[in-house]
C-alpha cells in the first residue's frame, strides 16, 4: 500500500508546530553547551580531579536513565502536547537551581540541577524526535530530524560565544554573579516556551494513539512483534547509541581542560576554540540534512564515523595546536550521528516508535557511564590516553552504519 501525502497533516497545519519545535532544539542545544562553558571554572573553583570533573557532564546524562522510562509512562497518558509543556516547564525549573548553587558556591547543588535539566530534556528529546518524524513521509525523517538537530548545534556554537561572553568575560571578576543572571534568562525562555505550546494549536501525533494501526507506509504486519525489542536492528542500534553518546559527551564537553594541557592558553580561549567545533557541529547537521535526501543514511554514519575515529587517533599521536584542532574538526563527523543511528534504529517500528523513542533517549545515558571511565583512566594515566575509550563507540558505530546501509536487519 501506498502513502498519499493526505496520510500526513498538511503544510500549513504543521508550519507553527516546526517552527515551536525547532526553537524547542535550539534552546535545548544551546544549554546542552552550557557545561562546557563551566566546566574549566568549575574544575578551578572547586579543585576538582578529572573523575570529579566529568561529573559535571555525566550527572545531566544519569537522567537519561533514570528519568527515560517513567518519562513514556506519562507521555503516554499526557499526550505529545502536554508533555511538551511538562519538559519545558521541568527544564526552567533545573536552569533556576543554579540560581541558589551559585550564590552558595555549592557543586552538589549545581549537580542536582544539572540532574533537573536533563529530566527536562528528556521528556522533550523523548517526545520532539517521534513527533518531527511523523510530521511527514518517512523517506526523509532521518533529513528532518538532522535538520532539527542541526538548528540544536547552532544553539550550542552560540552557546560558547554568548554564555562564554557574558559569564567568563562581562563578569570576569565575579563568574558565579554571571551564571544566576544568565540562568535567570534562559529559564525565562524555556517557561515562555511551554506557555506559547500550550496556546498553540498543534496536528495530532499518530505516534499517540495505541491502535495497532501502523503510522507509516511500506510496513509489514508486525504481530509477531509484542515490543520494540523484537526488532534486531532495534536491539543492536540501542547498544550502539548507548556507547556512542558517552564518546559524544566526552567531545563536547570535557575537551576543554584537554585543549588547555595541549599548550598554554586561557579558559575563555579554550571556550572560544570550542565554539569553532560546534561551528562544524552546526554545519555539518545543517549539509546532513540534505544530503540524506539524496544518500544512504546507513554509509553517511560509517564514513562520519571512520573519519572522527581518524581524527582523534591524530590528536593522541600529536601535541599542541595539531592536537587541538584534529579534535576540534570531529564536530563537523559526529553531527549526523545521533540523529540518523536513532533515526535507522526506530525506522519500521509503527505502534512501537514512542516506546523505541524512549528506550533510544534512555541510551543517551551512555554519557554517563562513559566519561566517568574516561575521567578515571585520564586520572591514572593522561587525558591523551583516554581517548582512545571514544575511539572505541566509533568504530562501533562505524559498523552499524556500514550494516544498516546495506539493508541488514
Amino acid at each position: 500500500m501506498t502513502n498519499s501525502s493526505e496520510n500526513y497533516p498538511k503544510t500549513k497545519d504543521i508550519l507553527l508546530p516546526l517552527i515551536i519545535l525547532n526553537l524547542l532544539f535550539f534552546m535545548w542545544g544551546f544549554i546542552w553547551n552550557l557545561a562546557n562553558v563551566l566546566v574549566a571554572l568549575f574544575k578551578e573553583t572547586f579543585e576538582l580531579n578529572n573523575f570529579e570533573t566529568s561529573l559535571i557532564t555525566s550527572v545531566s546524562f544519569l537522567a537519561f536513565f533514570i528519568i527515560s522510562y517513567p518519562a513514556k509512562i506519562v507521555i503516554q497518558r499526557l499526550k505529545t502536547q502536554n508533555s511538551i509543556v511538562l519538559g519545558a516547564t521541568l527544564t526552567g525549573l533545573g536552569l533556576l537551581i543554579f540560581v541558589p548553587a551559585a550564590r552558595m558556591l555549592s557543586f552538589p547543588l549545581f549537580l542536582i540541577g544539572m540532574f533537573v535539566i536533563f529530566s527536562g530534556v528528556t521528556f522533550l528529546q523523548i517526545v520532539c524526535n517521534p513527533y518531527i518524524r511523523a510530521l511527514g513521509p518517512p523517506s526523509r525523517a532521518a533529513s528532518r530530524i538532522n535538520l532539527s538537530q542541526g538548528l540544536g548545534a547552532i544553539g550550542a556554537f552560540f552557546t560558547a560565544y554568548v554564555a562564554g561572553w557574558f559569564i567568563l568575560k562581562q563578569f570576569a571578576d565575579d563568574p558565579f554573579s554571571g551564571i544566576v543572571w544568565f540562568y535567570i534568562i534562559i529559564a525565562m525562555i524555556f517557561f515562555g516556551l511551554g506557555v506559547v505550546v500550550k496556546l498553540s494549536k498543534m496536528p495530532a501525533n499518530p505516534t499517540d494513539s495505541n491502535s495497532e494501526q501502523n503510522i507509516s507506509s511500506g510496513e509489514t504486519n508486525r504481530e509477531k512483534h509484542k515490543s520494540a525489542w523484537g526488532f534486531r536492528h532495534f536491539r543492536i542500534g540501542f547498544i550502539v547509541l548507548l556507547l556512542y553518546m558517552g564518546a559524544e559527551a566526552i567531545l563536547y564537553q570535557l575537551m576543554t581542560p584537554y585543549f588547555m594541557e595541549q599548550t598554554t592558553i586561557t579558559k575563555a580561549a579554550a571556550v572560544d576554540i570550542s565554539g569553532i567545533m560546534f561551528l562544524g557541529l552546526m554545519v555539518g547537521r545543517l549539509f546532513g540534512a540534505g544530503i540524506l535526501l539524496k544518500v544512504n543514511p546507513g554509509r553517511l554514519v560509517g564514513w562520519f564515523a571512520l573519519s572522527t575515529a581518524v581524527l582523534i587517533l591524530i590528536s593522541m599521536l600529536s601535541s599542541g595546536y595539531l592536537a587541538i584542532y584534529s579534535i576540534v574538526l570531529t564536530g563537523f563527523f559526529i553531527s549526523i550521528l545521533f540523529a540518523t543511528i536513532y533515526s535507522l534504529a526506530i525506522v519500521g517500528l509503527g505502534r512501537f516508535t514512542n516506546e523505541a523513542s524512549s528506550f533510544l533517549i534512555m541510551a543517551i545515558s551512555g554519557g554517563f557511564f562513559i566519561p566517568l571511565l574516561f575521567g578515571l583512566v585520564a586520572d591514572y594515566l593522561s587525558m591523551k590516553v583516554s581517548l582512545i575509550i571514544v575511539i572505541i563507540p566509533l568504530l562501533l558505530a562505524a559498523w552499524y552504519g556500514f550494516r544498516e546501509g546495506r539493508g541488514g536487519k
